[in-house]
């Protein structure tokens, strides 16, 4: 179902997950027969896609592939039924060379821009699912390994009937401001002039807002006094919800902890609209699929 617009990559995706349907294990099986079904095949976390000038498609394959290649140790995701009604599966491929030359594999983070938008939350659905079945393989109770049911979309141990659920890690991801200026850091693994919003995991018991108060005052040393929620975004690297926010705060006399990030810097309104277009001189932002670039861009167009 497609809510409101929402203007992050990963988000508004045009499958029914028909998370009923995906119960019956003798539908799922009757599905996968299905003619018209769709199968994205994986190798390691990368999808299978392929390329037409200057973009990237999902290279889809008929579901009797997972017969003859898929990795039978490793869960069929069932996606969800597509605007057609036609069953959508993920698998993984033991042997990327298997499907010849078909298509290719290819890590989804310095593809996804290039890659068509609307497959995007479908590609970082199942990324995020295998990602989360990788690290997931006991039970978390009792230590028994556990099975794959409901398509993918639950683990089951049958030594204590314990049910597991795909993990989402919620991170508050912000841009401090203070009058006609915002506050983006710099963490010094990244490329020259990078900068970017800040950004933190939320804690238990923490409210959103307290958690973006914690982590700015802790990263940058800003007080916090107010909190505008902006969007947010599914993250599959690995399966993250980015809850993203603009925050004002007290005054500019930021404070850098170095063990959390590189430097920061303050930068003007019109510096920001410079970053959003790609035409700073000696800085530049996350790009338009990245949530903080979303949030720098509605701040400097205020």
């Amino acid at each position: 179902m497609l809510l409101p617009h929402n203007p992050n990559a990963f988000t508004r995706s045009s499958l029914d997950r028909a998370s009923l349907l995906r119960k019956d294990e003798a539908w799922l099986a009757k599905a996968l027969e299905d003619p018209q079904a769709l199968l994205l095949p994986f190798n390691k976390g990368r999808p299978y896609l392929c390329e037409s000038g200057e973009k990237l498609f999902v290279r889809w394959l008929a579901p009797h592939v997972y017969g003859l290649h898929g990795d039978k140790g490793l869960p069929l995701i069932f996606l969800g039924n597509d605007t057609n009604g036609d069953p959508n599966f993920a698998c993984e491929i033991a042997d990327p060379s298997a499907l010849g030359d078909l298509g290719f594999f290819e890590e989804l983070r310095p593809a996804a821009p290039r890659l068509e938008y609307d497959k995007l939350p479908i590609v970082g659905t199942a990324k995020a699912l295998f990602e989360w079945h990788g690290r997931n393989k006991y039970c978390a109770n009792c230590g028994t390994p556990s099975r794959v049911i409901e398509g993918g979309w639950v683990r089951k141990c049958d030594a204590c009937n314990a049910e597991h659920y795909p993990r989402v890690d919620p991170v508050c991801i912000m841009v401090p401001t203070f009058g006609d200026k915002c506050f983006l850091g710099r963490q010094k693994p990244w490329p020259k002039g990078m900068h970017s919003a800040l950004a933190g995991f939320i804690e238990p018991g923490e409210a959103i807002e307290e958690a973006v108060a914690r982590e700015t005052l802790e990263e940058a040393g800003l007080s916090v006094k107010h909190v505008e929620m902006h969007s947010t975004q599914p993250w599959p690297f690995p399966h993250s919800l980015m809850i993203g926010v603009l925050c004002e705060v007290e005054d500019a006399n930021d404070k850098v902890d170095t063990t959390e990030l590189e430097s920061g810097r303050w930068f003007t309104r019109d510096e920001a609209k410079l970053l959003i277009a790609a035409k700073h001189p000696d800085a530049w932002a996350p790009p338009p699929f990245a949530i903080a670039h979303q949030l720098l861009k509605t701040w400097s167009e205020r």
